[in-house]
């Protein structure tokens, strides 16, 4: 998406700036050969004593430290320019995130935002050129809200100062470049993930969706209104360039991924039920079909993926499907095109989520057989009788069953503490080390006694 960035900007400083120079060389060794933390980001395990890095692993590290070194010499002495900082700071968030180090990425990223901010003023006050102004607005600032919109889909981080700064000049009816587009939606899928948040909390809070506060429900028509004229003013501008252009062109398709996962998420983050995503097929149908395409482009002359790519992918909306879609051919093929993807996309690392994404949706397939094996058996169709029947006049074929679906909590190693409500005790049955990975979701459980379904919380180990 910045390709200016990588073949204009940073080429030309590394002409004169042998930190920039020693990044790249970094960022080019651990492309070729990467070593990738594929652990779920804040869940590191600890590394072995047999883990080695590879000769060219090694040499790319000394590059970064080399490059890192020049720059803290700059600082301590007074003389480091803002704006090579920056530039060397996007160079060092890439060359974590491209080892799935997302811990160290995040601090960077930090850094990095402070580093806009004050540079922003001096922009302000005219002590930059209109060049370095022009590159901070339109090219830096751009790919800094695409990794901050990323970043929050890890737990607990928290939006960047810069999204406050651009939300009104993102909110336009109508778009005059791809790059406005896609802005637009970087910003309109931040403050979903964002009000999702408060959702989740506000349900929590009220007891349940028949208490939701009509400033919620205000609020999420509104953001349902802004993805309307998104998608309507992204259209009208395809149709624009379209006309006005002999050459096939190729638009951004991973926009519309971002745009269907958005709309999803904000249907469903007022309600407990999963049965709310059924009425998405479509938008799910969007997800995989634009994400089909965007690999296609990205593969290599093999077909494999690179192993990293440095910006917002198909990774993010494709989880959300192998995890909300209960269509199973479609659930299936997202599944596939996940662990197809590159591994490390921005801050969202795609290989622990799909080994998440498979192990949920076997559990959810799992329960529906459970459930039609038991819809068998005389003895508990008569304590079920009337639950049964229903299930089986609304169940779509071939989905699973409301009640056998289950609900993400979260995920946890043992080593790193327990999650609230977990105990060592619900952990050694398993028999497991500290090091085992878990997931822990909610399932519904008929109780013969009282002749109702009952949400129970449950861990497995997480195994590929």
């Amino acid at each position: 998406m910045a390709i200016d960035f990588w073949t204009g900007v940073v080429p030309q400083i590394c002409r004169t700036e042998p930190a920039v120079w020693d990044a790249m060389i970094a960022i080019s060794g651990l492309f070729e050969h990467p070593d990738q933390c594929t652990d779920f980001t804040l869940l590191r395990a600890r590394r072995l004593n047999s883990h080695h890095l590879s000769e060219s692993q090694h040499e790319a590290l000394a590059w970064y430290s080399r490059s890192i070194s020049s720059i803290h010499s700059q600082i301590e002495r007074g003389k480091a320019d803002p704006y090579i900082a920056i530039i060397s700071c996007v160079l060092f968030i890439c060359i974590e995130t491209v080892q799935g180090r997302m811990e160290e990425a995040l601090q960077l990223y930090k850094q990095g935002v402070s580093l806009i901010l004050d540079l922003r003023s001096q922009v302000t006050f005219g002590g930059v050129s209109a060049t370095k102004a022009a590159l901070l607005e339109h090219t830096i600032i751009p790919l800094f809200l695409r990794l901050g919109t990323v970043s929050l889909t890890i737990s607990g981080v928290q939006p960047s100062q810069l999204f406050a700064l651009v939300e009104k000049e993102t909110s336009a009816s109508m778009f005059t470049s791809i790059s406005s587009a896609r802005s637009a939606i970087t910003v309109l899928s931040t403050d979903v993930i964002l009000f999702e948040r408060e959702a989740r909390v506000h349900l929590d809070i009220v007891g349940g969706e028949a208490f939701v506060s009509r400033d919620m429900l205000e609020r999420k028509q509104s953001l349902q209104t802004r993805l309307n004229d998104w998608i309507c003013a992204y259209k009208s501008y395809c149709q624009i360039v379209s006309a006005e252009s002999s050459s096939s062109l190729t638009f951004e398709p991973l926009l519309l991924t971002y745009h269907a996962a958005a709309s999803i998420s904000l249907s469903a983050c007022l309600t407990s039920s999963e049965a709310i995503y059924d009425a998405h097929i479509a938008d799910f149908v969007t997800i995989v079909e634009q994400a089909d395409l965007t690999l296609s482009t990205s593969a290599g002359p093999d077909g494999s993926q690179p192993p990293f790519t440095f910006e917002m992918g198909v990774g993010i909306p494709l989880f959300l499907t192998a995890m909300k879609c209960r269509e199973p051919i479609l659930r299936h093929r997202a599944l596939r095109l996940l662990r197809q993807a590159p591994p490390m996309q921005g801050f969202f690392k795609c290989t622990p989520v799909a080994l998440l994404a498979g192990n949920l949706m076997k559990l959810e397939e799992g329960y529906a057989c459970m459930m039609q094996e038991a819809k068998s058996e005389a003895h508990y169709f008569d304590t079920a009788r009337s639950m049964m029947e229903t299930l089986s006049t609304q169940t779509l074929p071939g989905h699973i069953p409301e009640e056998a679906r289950v609900s993400f909590c979260g995920v946890f190693r043992p080593a790193n503490g327990f999650p609230p409500g977990i105990t060592e005790c619900d952990v050694a049955r398993w028999g497991r080390g500290p090091d085992q990975m878990y997931l822990n979701y909610l399932r519904r459980s008929f109780d013969a006694t009282s002749k109702s379904w009952q949400q129970v919380s449950e861990i497995v180990p997480l195994e590929a």
